[in-house]
């Protein structure tokens, strides 16, 4: 019997080729690690649905991006709405 081959997190297996897999993983693991909550600081933050992240601590929930809960565009917006 053959042994089932490990994917390490990504689920593409022979389709799309290596960059694409390299890319699939890291997202997946951007996504799946700790981020910290605005509201409390704790690193508690998970990914509810896509574009809505909630803290597990405090109950907060928030809009961020889809796959992080800050994106670039979302910080240079509220960096020019505070000047």
């Amino acid at each position: 019997m053959t042994k089932k081959k490990k994917t390490y997190g990504l689920r593409l297996r022979t389709r799309g080729g290596a960059a694409v897999q390299k890319r699939w993983t890291r997202i997946m693991l951007q996504m799946n690690q700790p981020h910290k909550c605005p509201s409390c600081a704790s690193p508690r933050v998970k990914r509810s649905i896509v574009g809505i992240w909630s803290c597990s601590k405090c109950g907060y929930k928030f809009a961020g991006g889809a796959f992080t809960p800050s994106t670039k565009t979302g910080q240079a917006s509220t960096r020019v709405q505070e000047s």
